[in-house]
């Protein structure tokens, strides 16, 4: 009975043990290049603008389509500021979704708001 006592505290360890990792791991992405944080500054072409969402939109004109963009695995959704910004500058709305502990598969109906 003892044995069954110290095999389950090992087992719940192990577990709380992996837990933290994984949320450790998941909630360190590498951080966005210089590049891109320059690319998040608003100016006469793109206006930029972060409140949950990270949203690119042409200045001037009010965009008829648009592109959502979804952060790769352990990706900082501003990684992709310059792809966004290039595209907002064609004339596009552009929206950067931060995903759940940064793993997009944690979120497959986040956009049903």
């Amino acid at each position: 009975m003892r044995t069954l006592k110290y095999v389950s505290l090992g087992i719940l360890l192990v577990l709380v043990i992996a837990t933290a990792g994984f949320l450790v791991w998941a909630n360190t992405p590498l951080g966005p290049m210089p590049e891109a944080l320059d690319a998040l500054q608003s100016d006469s072409q793109v206006q930029v603008t972060e409140d949950g969402w990270i949203v690119f939109q042409p200045s001037g004109t009010q965009p008829d389509s648009g592109l959502i963009l979804y952060p790769g695995g352990r990706v900082d959704p501003r990684a992709y500021a310059p792809i966004a910004r290039a595209i907002a500058e064609q004339g596009y709305l552009v929206v950067i979704v931060p995903m759940p502990l940064n793993l997009a598969v944690l979120a497959p109906t986040v956009l049903r708001k």
